[in-house]
């Protein structure tokens, strides 16, 4: 990797922001009708490297594993090898998508619940629903949400959606598959929704919408939001709950409370309660994947590859939430050690070694699931009239990604800037072939998740660009590459880099290792710079006391699998420069147009934004230990073990 692939002035990169926003695509208005859109959103799904036997590629594994979603969008749509989201966790990922503003723009940055604390998505920034609905069309959605907390339609109008899911499906454990029955048993009211429904209800409710679309109706973008592959983050202590609540049953009994373990989450009492008879989550059938993924590491080890000591506290944070797996090839059992240096009082659940494998499983098993659902709602898309069929473009994407034994993580998509939590699909479908080209030919150009507002508003007023022109859509996007220049031709450029930034908050408490916990990341096609540290107390300023950095160099295979970090390398200190310096002030964290004085201004509620996290993040420093040594605060304050 050249020097000058880090070390980009602001000028520069502003000017190549204007140049990929407004050059290649020549604004050309295609002829006929705007057409309706579905965009199918996922959660949790990558880009798959890792197959089992018979499977060698990315295509391969959706033919074999996502038959419907290959059948109806992969086979004759544009396929973006190297979309990257921007932004993890849900919330902070869907926001990118929905608003086109990175998460240090739109300041929501933390995974949300019902906790009345907690900043949601402000209504007042723009979204590409308000975007469509002012070029004319209506925009259901159904499904998970997750960046506010409605109750119905009315509490996502300012965001220009129609939402009707209530309550959200956030994604507890199980939720994906399972959820409550339908309708719920009694004493409820068999005509409310479940309080835990699952994809197949998201499903129902989107083939309903579908059923009843007219020839003559306005142009409409539905959305449709599932939860699977997320039930793959409760592996192994949710999706075998029994098991975990009975090793730590047994490890405790006939100990006195001093020597006792804590459980960080019993999934045996917290909803939805499934049955653990006909929890087939909990027998993934085996694939074939290999015994270890080719880039899993051991987590006991991390220091030898030069990694950030944020991972070691991740990984075990995780593994304590959510269930841990023996890094020792030699562990046949399961087995609870102490959580952290041993001084907390709760333990980690490790399953056998074994399991390792089976969580490829488990993730394959939750991804089919997923591609029952997806396979409904298009079948009957493909029952509507030839007309609609024809001139519905169909958008297919995931929020994030997933760890699945990466590096040694169980579970998960927090902590790090690898590319298992960033690298996700993205798939573009258009059966006029009016807005894509070159389907053939896999477009492997870098490009994010807050690219992805301008192609929706463009595919909406049939390529015309017209609209970034205008104030305030000028000064907002101008950093935002032309994704609709590439549907139409495997000749347009990708981004020449990528940004990317995780600020979930994980407690002091648990924080055995002192390890930062803000994570920022510069990508290009050659390498990676990680920047982990601290904010400065009750501001969002790193304290330069606390960087740590990683480095990889993709020329190398090693670099490409992220094995060995690299923070002495040059390179890494010109990145970190570069990205505090420049891509942070200038795209990053880039202030909203207006006047910070004027409440209707977007600057002024983008501070509005910055202060309601802060003030977040400082409630939550502030809270008492017993807070969190009672184990469900971490549920109840921050979503873990729960909707997260």
């Amino acid at each position: 990797m050249k020097r000058r692939d880090f070390l980009k002035t602001t000028a520069a990169v502003a000017g190549a922001g204007v140049a990929s926003r407004l050059g290649f695509s020549q604004n050309i208005t295609e002829p006929g009708a705007k057409p309706n859109i579905l965009f199918i959103l996922v959660d949790e799904l990558r880009w798959p490297t890792v197959f089992p036997a018979g499977v060698n590629s990315a295509e391969d594994y959706f033919r074999r594993f996502m038959p419907n979603l290959y059948k109806y969008v992969w086979k004759g749509g544009v396929k973006f090898s190297n979309y990257h989201t921007a932004a993890c966790a849900c919330t902070p990922a869907r926001g990118t998508i929905l608003t086109g503003l990175y998460s240090h723009q739109s300041w929501l940055i933390s995974t949300i619940l019902s906790n009345p604390n907690l900043p949601v998505l402000n209504p007042a920034f723009p979204t590409f629903g308000k975007l469509l609905c002012a070029a004319g069309y209506t925009t259901p959605y159904y499904g998970k949400w997750h960046v506010s907390i409605p109750s119905g339609p009315s509490d996502t109008a300012p965001y220009g959606f129609a939402w009707n899911s209530p309550p959200d499906v956030v994604g507890f454990n199980l939720q994906g598959t399972y959820g409550d029955p339908i309708p719920p048993p009694p004493p409820p009211n068999p005509t409310e929704p479940p309080p835990y429904h699952n994809d197949a209800y998201t499903t129902n409710q989107a083939v309903s919408y579908l059923q009843n679309v007219k020839t003559t109706d306005a142009p409409w973008c539905l959305t449709v939001g599932y939860v699977n592959p997320h039930d793959r983050e409760f592996y192994p202590a949710g999706t075998e709950f029994l098991t975990y609540t009975n090793v730590f049953a047994n490890y405790n009994q006939n100990k006195p409370p001093s020597a006792q373990l804590k459980q960080f989450t019993d999934y045996t009492t917290t909803p939805p309660i499934v049955n653990w008879n006909i929890n087939k989550l909990k027998s993934p059938p085996p694939q074939g994947y290999p015994f270890l993924p080719p880039n899993w590491q051991n987590p006991t080890n991390y220091a030898a590859f030069n990694k950030p000591t944020t991972h070691t506290y991740i990984q075990q944070f995780s593994a304590a939430i959510w269930g841990g797996i023996a890094p020792d090839l030699f562990q046949f059992g399961f087995k609870v050690d102490p959580y952290g240096n041993g001084n907390l009082g709760f333990g980690v659940g490790n399953a056998p070694f074994y399991y390792w494998q089976r969580g490829l499983d488990s993730y394959t098993q939750v991804t089919k699931i997923v591609d029952q659902q997806i396979g409904d709602v298009l079948d009957q898309l493909h029952k509507l009239p030839q007309s609609i069929i024809d001139n519905t473009v169909i958008i297919f994407a995931s929020d994030h990604g997933e760890y699945s034994g990466a590096h040694g993580f169980v579970q998960g998509k927090i902590g790090t800037v690898y590319e298992e939590c960033t690298h996700i699909p993205l798939i573009v479908m258009d059966p006029s072939g009016r807005f894509t080209g070159d389907t053939n030919t896999i477009r492997t150009g870098l490009c994010s998740s807050v690219d992805l507002l301008n192609m929706f508003v463009t595919l909406g007023n049939k390529g015309d660009t017209t609209w970034l022109t205008k104030h305030p859509y000028d000064q907002i996007y101008t950093n935002r590459h032309d994704m609709y220049s590439m549907l139409k031709s495997r000749w347009a450029p990708g981004r020449d880099h990528l940004l990317f930034a995780t600020d979930e908050i994980a407690p002091d408490f648990y924080n055995f290792n002192g390890s930062p916990t803000n994570i920022l990341a510069l990508r290009t096609e050659d390498a990676k710079v990680g920047v982990y540290a601290d904010w400065k107390p009750l501001s969002v300023t790193i304290d330069p006391t606390t960087v740590q950095l990683e480095f990889y160099d993709y020329s190398t295979k090693a670099g490409q699998l992220e094995l060995f970090s690299h923070p002495n390398d040059p390179r890494a200190q010109e990145g970190y420069e570069a990205l505090i310096n420049n891509y942070l002030p200038n795209e990053l964290a880039a202030p909203l147009p207006g006047n910070p004085l004027d409440p209707k201004s977007l600057r002024f509620q983008q501070i509005k934004s910055e202060i309601a996290h802060v003030a977040f993040r400082d409630f939550i420093k502030n809270q008492p230990d017993s807070t969190w040594q009672k184990g469900n605060g971490l549920r109840l304050l921050l979503g873990y073990g729960g909707p997260f």
